[in-house]
């Protein structure tokens, strides 16, 4: 039963993030709107599948993995969304 929520409280939290970052309408530059769109999609992954740990143990290293492992992956989908955008 604690997988479960702690699966459930993971996916809120990525559907958080992905909420609050993804643009709401298209922004002057289609760049810079799929670059925020590959962004919230990372990070709704992302926070989906490391945040489960802290989740089910609130410890400081939990988020550090999380920071970690979703950091350099939004990074890179932003300035891929963002080239996507760039040149299409």
């Amino acid at each position: 039963m604690i997988n479960f929520f702690s699966i459930l409280i993971a996916v809120g939290f990525g559907y958080l993030f992905f909420r609050i970052i993804k643009p709401k309408y298209e922004l002057s530059s289609k760049s810079m709107y799929f670059g925020r769109t590959f962004l919230a999609w990372s990070l709704f992954a992302s926070t989906s599948f490391y945040i489960r740990p802290f989740v089910v143990d609130q410890n400081l290293n939990n988020i550090i993995y999380w920071l970690m492992m979703s950091a350099p992956f939004a990074i890179f989908a932003f300035i891929f969304g963002f080239l996507y955008g760039k040149f299409r």
